[in-house]
């Protein structure tokens, strides 16, 4: 198996595709487990050019109800996990204080930094090549995270959700969302609510995902 690199650094990135949270890429399945990640990086990639024209209307759909059932401070240090062309910052970047851009897929990651600079706000943008289920944090660095059309890529959600929990402060804000071909309503909400019994669920009129809004109180 091919294994991509500790830690580089390209055009404004930061690889850092085996710094672990709570366990060892190397332990379990992992080559079955990386080859799933890989197919999905791939496609991202190939995407990565025209990711905005299709889906960027559906990805602002969801953001703009998320942000509306939020409370985002100047302050805010925020997550943006599987972050993609980093359509987020469009949205976020004129409040919070820095925004935390990680994705696997390094061409999309591309198209962020290129948004970052076309905003003016690359001096508050930081874009880290990373693996959802292993977040190069240490516990309790963030106090919002958004974690947009991701679950359904990962081989073990509940596990990545933990892994979200993780790097989440006390009383922060988290955003994630299950596309409806992959999750029925019950199904999502029964995943969410392994990890966090306390959340608000919404369906946005023609979104093709559910969007789940957590308020963590105490870890």
């Amino acid at each position: 198996m091919n294994v991509p690199p500790y830690h580089s650094l390209e055009q404004g990135i930061i690889s850092l595709l085996f710094f672990t949270g709570t366990s060892n890429l190397w332990e379990g399945n992992v080559e079955g487990e990386w080859e799933r990640k890989r197919e999905t990086l791939e496609h991202y990639d190939r995407l990565a050019l025209i990711y905005d024209s299709l889906y960027g209307e559906e990805q602002s759909i969801k953001i703009g109800l998320a942000l509306r059932n939020l409370k985002v401070k100047n302050g805010d240090l925020l997550l943006d996990i599987g972050c993609g062309t980093g359509i987020l910052m469009e949205f976020v970047m004129p409040i919070i204080k820095h925004y935390v851009g990680l994705d696997l897929a390094k061409k999309t990651l591309k198209v962020a930094a290129e948004r970052s600079r076309r905003l003016k706000v690359k001096s508050k943008v930081s874009l880290i090549r990373a693996d959802a289920d292993h977040l190069p944090f240490r516990s309790g660095s963030f106090s919002i995270i958004f974690a947009l059309t991701l679950l359904q890529n990962m081989p073990e959600p509940s596990r990545t959700l933990v892994e979200i929990l993780r790097v989440a402060k006390e009383k922060s804000q988290i955003v994630i969302t299950g596309l409806k071909k992959n999750f029925t309503k019950k199904e999502f909400d029964e995943l969410v609510c392994r990890i966090w019994r306390d959340h608000t669920f919404f369906e946005a009129p023609g979104s093709k995902d559910f969007i789940v809004v957590i308020k963590v109180k105490d870890k």
